[in-house]
């Protein structure tokens, strides 16, 4: 009989060179964060999907090595078929779908809460220790910064963990604190600055919002943010926690480096127009209705992602209205009609098969 863990931690990968030293990045991330809820004594799962795994690399559950003995986490992978991936817009560019393989995890987690994770980032030792308090209210939803740091070479790969996370905070070079939006927004006021890095809720809440949003193309664009306010939506109060943070090494895919819009010129003439004529409203109207300016990922040029406007703003000002009719999943998020496979690497000793 499995015991229900308090949290679970999902995150996503492929055995794809995505960044230099990718397996032994991943395999240092998770042993810091394994022995960090250990330490915590936080009886968790952590949650690794892998995602359209390529045919020609071994899956990265057989090239793990030993995340050492442990009493309270659990480690599973969970292999989500090519089948799954392939005709999604982008397909043959990008291996991987964020939002899909996430949700894969979240349908299937069975944590009280759960909080998904970019595999490749580390959690400060104060969200752990605030983690191990035990004290999450379902109805709130969670939130911390994310700060970047900047490391001049792969030598911090070799550090002890209290090292590491001390290394992290002394080469930090931006924070991802909270931003103010635009009152033209109509929305609540959350903190959605790089919010796909740590947005931890109960379970329960992950199910009624249906988890992040579906998206034919792999750009998965604003889909954090758009889970953020539909959990508010749901009736989840958002908490912010200041003194605790999440550390992400920059390399050269981190998102912020690589999205610009695109402007048409009568787009650009029209907007400058109606803002300088004070019809900020109508303004912003348009570029909902008309779906501009677009956006593009470099690496992806072929696809036109829509805009902000279009794919958040909207929505975001649906559930500040609190219209919680509106679903931007499926009934059957996170692959739920399918059998995966799944292998359990490392077993807590709550966690009974």
């Amino acid at each position: 009989m499995v015991v229900q863990p308090y949290l679970s931690i999902v995150g996503w990968a492929r055995n794809d060179g995505y960044t230099p030293n990718y397996e032994k990045r991943l395999e240092h991330a998770l042993g810091v964060l394994v022995r960090q809820l250990d330490k915590h004594a936080i009886p968790s799962e952590l949650i690794v999907v892998e995602w359209n795994p390529p045919p020609d690399r071994p899956l990265l559950a057989e090239e793990l090595g030993s995340l050492g003995p442990t009493g309270n986490v659990t480690v599973r992978f969970i292999v989500v078929p090519p089948q799954h991936h392939e005709g999604l817009q982008g397909w043959r560019t990008r291996g991987m779908h964020v939002n899909n393989a996430a949700n894969v995890g979240i349908r299937r987690a069975r944590g009280k809460f759960v909080t998904p994770k970019a595999l490749d980032t580390f959690y400060s030792e104060q969200l752990v220790t605030r983690l191990g308090q035990r004290t999450l209210d379902d109805g709130c939803v969670y939130r911390c910064d994310r700060l970047d740091a900047r490391m001049e070479d792969e030598s911090w790969l070799d550090l002890p963990d209290d090292q590491l996370l001390a290394a992290l905070a002394r080469s930090t070079v931006h924070r991802n604190d909270r931003l103010t939006h635009s009152i033209d927004w109509k929305m609540r006021d959350l903190h959605t600055n790089a919010c796909g890095d740590f947005i931890l809720m109960s379970t329960q809440r992950w199910h009624d919002i249906r988890a992040y949003q579906k998206d034919p193309s792999v750009l998965c664009l604003d889909s954090d943010s758009i889970a953020l306010h539909a959990a508010a939506a749901h009736g989840a109060s958002e908490i912010h926690w200041q003194d605790e943070c999440i550390y992400k090494v920059i390399h050269g895919n981190t998102h912020a480096q690589r999205t610009a819009t695109v402007w048409k010129d009568w787009q650009l003439r029209l907007d400058h127009y109606l803002v300088a004529r004070h019809r900020r409203e109508l303004a912003m109207s348009l570029r909902v209705w008309l779906d501009y300016p677009r956006r593009r990922v470099r690496g992806l040029e072929e696809i036109l992602a829509p805009s902000i406007e279009r794919n958040f703003v909207a929505k975001a000002a649906r559930y500040a209205r609190n219209d919680t009719s509106f679903e931007t999943n499926d009934a059957d998020w996170g692959l739920a009609r399918e059998t995966l496979s799944e292998r359990t690497v490392l077993r807590a000793a709550w966690d009974t098969p």
